[in-house]
């Protein structure tokens, strides 16, 4: 079994610890919109009600917010071996399988 899934690289950012430095990738995910409120029975209190409500689920729930999903954290010399190395705004898909491996890919 394999899971699948497509992020956003929203941070990049180097740092050193121990005399070795480290880059940092923060993936995250966009949420979806608020979830919607109906009225089921059309009863005429809670039509009045309906504004209210619907204003305080985009309080609660904004229009499109960033969900995090991964930090990797990669040695240097790792981070230059990739390739086709992700810059910030990109989509990537992640893949982790069974036999342990994780797999990126930009989109």
């Amino acid at each position: 079994m394999e899971v699948v899934f497509t992020a956003l690289l929203i941070s990049k950012t180097m740092f050193k610890d121990n005399n070795e430095w480290y880059v940092r990738l923060e993936f995250s995910q966009e949420k979806g919109s608020p979830p919607a409120v109906i009225n089921p029975t059309g009863d005429p209190i809670f039509q009045g009600l309906m504004p209210m409500l619907q204003q305080v689920m985009r309080s609660i729930y904004p229009q499109a917010s960033l969900m995090p999903r991964l930090i990797l954290i990669l040695r240097e010399d790792e981070w230059e071996k990739l390739e086709n190395k992700p810059d910030i705004g990109d989509e990537v898909t992640i893949k982790f399988s069974d036999n342990k491996e994780i797999i990126f890919k930009k989109s």
